[in-house]
């Protein structure tokens, strides 16, 4: 069923224990897909930030946005569901093994009838309210958008180099051609440089491309590359990059963690979020 189908047919009503504006169509929800056996830095969920743990810094920067969805944490493990439900943040549990985190948020879509789903990784510690609410406006915008993932800038060669760097090339209208992790290109670093994207772990998918991802087989180019996103692509699908300015590391190796922790010191911007996400529960 494509997306015009399921907005004719669904009633704007209550959404689980949410109550959503019949005012506003596409209803959207952020969810936070979440594991605790990462390879390549295990248990990163629970490293701890100024007091917290990544999963809820991540989890009170989705609450943040001005559109105030309703943000979940979807997880197969009991001492993620426990530490975010302590927090008084919403926990759903799904199976412990999943392929990768689109396929947990289909699992947790099936029980639900948003239309688009706001993908963020529980390792995007440094994600802003306000990337959040851009993609969220682009789909409130423009409904018709299956696939939308937020972009930004390469800004050094190390960058390009870093195979833990999901990066992309897009066409002049913003869609984006191929995803890899080592670039295919062969000129000079500097050219590149205007050339590459890279792609954040926030993404937009309507409920209707998600079914379709996760009830194909894995593509042996997404194994190879190991990025989910080439699925849609080799299916047919068109993904379109949203570009921000901020360029923000995510934690994937222990090297990021000094990164991050970096910024949060360093950014005047960070640190105003940060203030408001360690708050957050005393303004309840």
């Amino acid at each position: 069923m494509r997306l015009q189908e399921l907005l004719d047919n669904q009633s704007m009503s209550t959404v689980g224990f949410y109550q959503i504006n019949p005012e506003i169509a596409p209803r959207i929800a952020i969810v936070i897909p979440a594991r605790l056996d990462s390879q390549r830095l295990p248990e990163k969920a629970l490293l701890q930030f100024r007091g917290l743990p990544m999963i809820e810094h991540v989890r009170r920067r989705g609450e943040l946005s001005s559109y105030q969805v309703p943000v979940f944490v979807a997880s197969g493990d009991d001492r993620i569901l426990d530490l975010v439900s302590d927090f008084g943040g919403k926990a759903i549990r799904t199976l412990e093994n999943h392929q990768n985190g689109t396929s947990r948020v289909y699992e947790v879509s099936k029980n639900f009838d948003f239309t688009h789903y706001l993908v963020l990784q529980g390792d995007e510690l440094l994600v802003l309210p306000d990337q959040i609410d851009s993609l969220i406006k682009k789909i409130l915008e423009q409904p018709q958008i299956d696939f939308l993932n937020l972009t930004t800038k390469i800004l050094s060669d190390q960058d390009i180099l870093d195979e833990s760097v999901v990066k992309c090339v897009q066409d002049q209208n913003g869609k984006i051609l191929f995803l890899f992790r080592k670039s295919p290109l062969i000129g000079p670093y500097p050219d590149q440089l205007g050339s590459i994207k890279k792609i954040c772990g926030v993404f937009a998918v309507s409920r209707a491309a998600l079914g379709l991802i996760c009830e194909a087989e894995s593509s042996q180019l997404e194994k190879s590359q190991s990025i989910e996103q080439l699925r849609y692509l080799e299916l047919g699908g068109t993904i379109y990059g949203l570009e921000t300015m901020e360029n923000f590391p995510s934690i994937n190796l222990y090297s990021d963690i000094e990164k991050v922790e970096n910024a949060l010191v360093s950014s005047p911007l960070q640190r105003e979020i940060l203030n408001r996400v360690l708050h957050t529960n005393d303004a309840k």
